[in-house]
């Protein structure tokens, strides 16, 4: 079992792994090659937007993204949303995800959010409340398609 390294994407990396991976989400690998650099380009460029990925032997195994919002409560703080949060099946259970979500929450911390956010299903509740995360609310969701 090699050492994953976690990193911020990189260009390359649409190419080495990271649409794959996402596909445990929602199917990403087919995406226009295109497309996938022009959105990489627009979240590069937002210092608030933070997408994390996992790294063995030169593949992505695994990513999770940061999005930091300003609010005007709690004096102009801030708060981070964690999404898509995922790792290669081959992968799982080598703690790579615990290694995703800690290096964001510490970016996060750095960043001065008061606090961390995320949803999730009731399956993987019990991996978010083992990284200190704590069941507040209910997701409700409206869908526009």
């Amino acid at each position: 079992m090699s050492e994953s390294t976690i990193r911020k994407l990189r260009i390359e990396d649409l190419d080495n792994g990271f649409l794959t991976s996402l596909d445990s989400l929602r199917k990403a690998s087919d995406i226009d090659k295109n497309k996938a650099k022009e959105i990489f380009k627009k979240i590069d460029s937002n210092p608030d937007y933070t997408i994390a990925v996992a790294e063995i032997e030169g593949k992505i195994v695994g990513s999770t993204t940061l999005l930091i919002e300003q609010k005007f409560i709690h004096q102009g703080g801030l708060v981070g949303h964690i999404e898509d949060v995922v790792v290669d099946k081959n992968f799982q259970g080598q703690k790579i995800g615990e290694k995703i979500m800690k290096y964001l929450l510490e970016i996060a911390k750095n960043q001065g959010c008061y606090k961390t956010i995320l949803d999730c299903t009731d399956d993987v509740k019990p991996f978010y409340e083992k990284l200190g995360f704590k069941q507040v609310a209910n997701e409700l969701r409206f869908d526009h398609i």
